[in-house]
């Protein structure tokens, strides 16, 4: 991050939990499905950038193909923003990146580990942190639009493929933390809010 640019990362996440075998041959595992980050930028004379990158894999995909596109995404630096960040967010990402190829776990790990040592906020922290209200609870007193998914309905996306659907659920989820964030920022992100809304309704 440049002297003269300010960056922000929203992050958010979807995960699949998948039962052991009966047969005590597999052991029971998290699926990262899907990852959303939202990026505002502010240059040195207030003028804001943003951009929405969101990806998914199905059921027989796998992570690597995931985790390879954030590697890319995924900017270096920047203050991150999230909802129980380290439980729902950071711990998955790196449980994932530990059960994949080498070369692409490599990759990931370096970017994650670098993004998320510089500030960030855990917006969850100051609603009771692990025991606060589910997060389309909190938004919704701010009038910020969230629907979200159900654990059935994000295994079925995930199984049956429909990644589109994934997709759509880490980006309204990015984006919702991002306008959390400015509400609760007792008017400091008035301009970025505005600006903020300009672009969404073009994009």
């Amino acid at each position: 991050m440049t002297n003269d640019i300010c960056r922000f990362v929203s992050l958010a996440i979807t995960t699949v939990d998948t039962p052991a075998a009966t047969a005590g041959t597999t052991p029971a595992m998290t699926h990262v499905a899907a990852i959303g980050i939202l990026i505002a930028e502010r240059d040195a004379e207030d003028r804001w950038q943003f951009s929405l990158r969101h990806h998914a894999v199905g059921a027989g995909e796998g992570e690597a193909t995931l985790l390879a596109w954030a590697a890319h995404a995924m900017p270096a630096t920047g203050i991150v923003i999230g909802w129980q960040l380290t439980e729902s967010i950071v711990m998955p990402l790196l449980g994932a990146g530990r059960d994949v190829e080498p070369e692409i776990a490599r990759l990931f790990l370096d970017r994650l580990t670098t993004l998320v040592t510089t500030p960030s906020v855990d917006l969850a922290i100051a609603h009771g942190g692990a025991a606060a209200p589910a997060f389309a609870d909190v938004v919704a007193r701010y009038g910020i639009d969230l629907v979200p998914m159900s654990d059935t309905q994000i295994e079925s996306a995930w199984a049956f493929g429909n990644i589109d659907v994934l997709r759509a659920d880490v980006a309204q989820r990015a984006t919702a933390a991002w306008r959390l964030w400015l509400a609760e920022s007792n008017g400091a992100g008035a301009a970025a809010l505005a600006a903020f809304e300009t672009w969404i309704r073009r994009a």
